[in-house]
């Protein structure tokens, strides 16, 4: 058998982790303004390639803050600050992961939807992920 480069293993392992541990912070970013009320569009960020959001008439990446980046900005510097402090310090973070991958899930149907019902039907299922992600924060408080 072949011998396993063990540091190369952890290497990748590290890569993989910090790939996915910024797809999760992108994800909670996006599903927080969902819940404050705006609208994922059918478009691309050329930039970063996540989805760009409508909020009162603007259009915007809320990763990169191309567009309308006055409060939007600090709303979401503000969330992720608080979901940064409750996510290291509370004791659901495999639930959490989970359900951010559904949310992740769910945003890729939506952006391949094309039959309306059905994307209804998906961002439904977000909001409640997300509702659930804001009582676990609640609770590890």
């Amino acid at each position: 058998m072949a011998e396993i480069d063990k540091d190369a293993e952890r290497e990748k392992l590290r890569l993989q982790f910090e790939k996915e541990a910024k797809s999760r912070e992108s994800a909670q970013v996006m599903s927080s303004l969902l819940l404050q009320g705006a609208t994922m569009t059918r478009k691309h960020c050329k930039t970063c390639g996540n989805p760009i959001f409508r909020q009162e008439g603007e259009e915007f990446c809320p990763i990169c803050k191309k567009g309308k980046q006055g409060t939007t900005e600090k709303e979401v510097d503000s969330q992720k600050d608080q979901s940064e402090r409750k996510r290291t310090g509370g004791q659901l973070t495999g639930a959490r992961t989970v359900i951010m991958n559904k949310i992740e899930d769910l945003t890729e149907k939506v952006e391949q939807e094309e039959d309306i019902q059905k994307m209804k039907e998906y961002l439904s299922a977000m909001k409640e992920a997300t509702e659930v992600l804001r009582m676990m924060d609640e609770v590890g408080k």
